[in-house]
């Protein structure tokens, strides 16, 4: 993983050793990137399915799991928003409302190379010409009933292995 600065297009990172140090815990960090001006339970829709699919493989995995939105948290935003995604396992970025912010994010994190999982409500109407080159990639839309999303893709069963996957990294680098 590259320690340049994308903030400030230098070779070093301050945050370098703090996403250094998240590489070799037993911690698998997945962050979600979501429209917070929206006024939908889609967020909350979505952590919970994140959540049941943690809840899962912590019966069988000897690992931790933190599910955490992508948000300032100690100092720059924009220095806390790439430490976060640079330091996560796994990223979600629900494109629904096709915001700026998030659509950065998720660039940030396909260059990083991050591993992402896009999420794009089936409710909400595309913009013409909006994002037209993410078609080809594939993306988890859903459908919200009440109380609770559809997906229509699995987009569990992907989280999962890709969870399972990750935690068997984890456990392999601290034991060895």
């Amino acid at each position: 993983m590259s320690a340049i600065c994308l903030l400030h297009n230098s070779r070093t990172c301050g945050k370098r050793r703090t996403i250094e140090r998240s590489r070799g815990d037993d911690l698998v960090r997945i962050v979600y990137a979501y429209d917070w001006s929206t006024r939908s339970d889609n967020a909350a829709l979505i952590r919970s399915e994140v959540m049941s699919v943690i809840r899962s493989l912590k019966q069988n995995l000897p690992v931790r799991f933190s599910f955490n939105s992508l948000g300032a948290k100690d100092g720059s935003i924009y220095c806390d928003i790439c430490r976060q995604i640079k330091s996560a396992d796994v990223a979600l970025f629900d494109l629904s409302t096709y915001n700026l912010n998030v659509i950065l994010e998720l660039g940030l994190a396909i260059g990083i190379g991050t591993y992402v999982f896009i999420l794009r409500s089936a409710h909400y109407q595309p913009r013409p010409r909006a994002l037209s080159d993410l078609n080809g990639i594939l993306e988890y839309r859903f459908s919200k009933r009440p109380g609770h999303l559809t997906f229509h893709a699995d987009f569990k069963r992907s989280l999962t292995a890709k969870l399972r996957l990750v935690a068997k990294r984890r456990i392999k680098n601290v034991t060895e």
